[in-house]
């Protein structure tokens, strides 16, 4: 199971495309992402990891 707690801004940019999205499906859609991310860099090493999440939080 994964835990997840979506701010009023994740809310808000799903309505933003959909103004009558749920907020039980953007966690469902969040969830869906993350376990599919977590699929892919399974057999990653930590390395690959710290440069891929540098990346993303670089904004590249």
């Amino acid at each position: 199971m994964i835990n997840l707690y979506l701010s009023g801004r994740s809310l808000a940019a799903a309505r933003s495309v959909d103004p009558e999205v749920s907020p039980a499906a953007v966690h469902a859609a969040v969830e869906v992402a993350i376990v599919e991310q977590l699929r892919e860099v399974a057999g990653w090493s930590a390395e690959e990891i710290r440069r891929w999440a540098d990346r993303i939080a670089c904004g590249d």
